[in-house]
């Protein structure tokens, strides 16, 4: 039976990719985002299944995944069929940059962000308690209020910095540098790797970046790196411990449980029956609260799941992008939900075909890094998918604007 799972879910990937392939002509789809980076996953947990002081992998578990995975696909290539029955011929993603390239006026927010945030952390460390480094500093520094949502527009900043780097704006190390430590002080990982994932994939897209042997090697160091060092920092700032050895093993035990944490998560759940299954407006957590705050009620949902289950190493209450999804919903809304989330995902590649600007791609690539975050758990019910679209959008207004200014400058100077 535990081959089965594991057979059949490889069989399932292995049809969905290949006619995922011959329907869209390209590997950048929200199907190969969504995939590729769980079947890695899956294998690690797998492979360290009983070994390491991790627990035993529940192989049923892998089912979900094999269900989510086929609902997904029916939006997808549906819509697929629609855009070659309507003559979109090429079908591969493209970003048209102005000839003008990136809006000065980007430089100029680059810069504020990054001033705003000095003076944020001047504050943060003389009237905190806590140590940079420590979770409690993190929540104090920008967690909430004015500094978490200015902190949302570092990361739609820094995706767009990502995609604009080249030879002749290398300086633009320093901004993108700048806004990455912004969320290194802020201690939560996947605002770490949701942005810089969404400026990679814009690059790709786009033909700036290619996937080669090096971009592989470089990205899994980077990831790596990512990690060692907010478990450094902790470590040496907030506990003041010195580096040796079994602190270095110790480490990497985190790093592999943090990489597996979401499907070993999900197994030990359903092995224990979902103890933490819960209601369907979990899931509409962002919208919830959105409509409370603008009604006057002052309720504000968490999604954040109460329970823990131990791997062997540590504890986790992630579950993966469909685990998760699975606990809070019954079948039917399981699988309505996945068709439509799929549908919203593919129907923004089409337009993407008919409208390549950069800030439409953005907005496709950052949903597809959710998607590909989805061996981790469900990064739609937090507020992030409502602000950032409507962050990049605005840019897009900024930049439509700054553009008409300048031609209109210069047509004075010329009259």
């Amino acid at each position: 039976m535990e081959f089965l799972f594991v057979l059949t879910l490889l069989i399932e990937s292995g049809v969905l990719m290949y006619l995922e392939y011959k329907a869209w002509r390209s590997i950048f789809t929200p199907m190969s985002f969504l995939l590729l980076p769980y079947l890695v996953v899956l294998i690690v947990s797998i492979a360290m299944s009983g070994k390491m002081g991790f627990v035993e992998f529940y192989y049923p578990s892998i089912f979900i995944w094999i269900v989510g995975l086929f609902f997904f696909a029916i939006p997808d290539f549906l819509l697929a069929g629609y855009a070659g029955k309507y003559g979109y011929t090429d079908l591969k993603s493209g970003i048209d940059d102005s000839p003008a390239g990136m809006p000065r006026v980007f430089v100029l927010i680059g810069i504020a962000l990054l001033l705003l945030f000095s003076y944020r952390l001047f504050v943060t460390i003389r009237s905190s308690q806590y140590l940079i480094g420590s979770d409690q500093f993190a929540e104090e520094f920008a967690g909430f209020g004015f500094w978490g949502h200015l902190k949302r527009f570092c990361s739609v900043m820094l995706m767009l910095f990502i995609y604009y780097l080249d030879k002749n704006r290398r300086w633009l190390w320093l901004l993108i540098v700048g806004l990455f430590l912004i969320n290194i002080i802020n201690m939560v990982k996947g605002t770490m790797i949701i942005p810089c994932v969404t400026g990679v994939m814009l690059r790709l897209a786009s033909g700036k970046m290619k996937i080669t042997g090096a971009f592989v090697g470089w990205l899994i160091l980077s990831s790596v790196a990512v990690f060692f060092v907010t478990f450094l920092l902790a470590i040496v700032v907030v506990n003041k411990m010195e580096v040796n050895d079994k602190i270095i093993v110790w480490i990497f035990q985190r790093f592999v449980h943090y990489f597996s944490s979401g499907t070993l998560g999900l197994s030990v759940d359903m092995e224990l029956g979902f103890p933490d299954s819960g209601p369907f407006q979990v899931i509409w957590t962002p919208f919830i609260n959105l409509i409370n705050q603008i009604s006057g009620n002052g309720e504000i949902l968490s999604p954040v799941n109460p329970i823990f289950h131990f791997t062997g190493i540590s504890l986790t209450n992630v579950r993966t992008m469909f685990g998760t999804l699975f606990i809070y919903t019954n079948y039917l809304q399981f699988c309505l939900y996945t068709m439509g989330l799929s549908f919203i995902c593919y129907s923004l590649k089409i337009i993407t075909v008919r409208l390549t600007n950069v800030y439409i791609n953005t907005v496709l690539y950052y949903l597809c890094a959710l998607l590909a975050m989805g061996w981790f758990e469900f990064y739609f019910f937090h507020l992030d998918i409502i602000e950032i679209p409507v962050m990049i959008l605005i840019l897009h207004v900024i930049d439509w604007v700054s553009r008409i200014s300048v031609t209109d400058a210069r047509t004075v100077r010329t009259i």
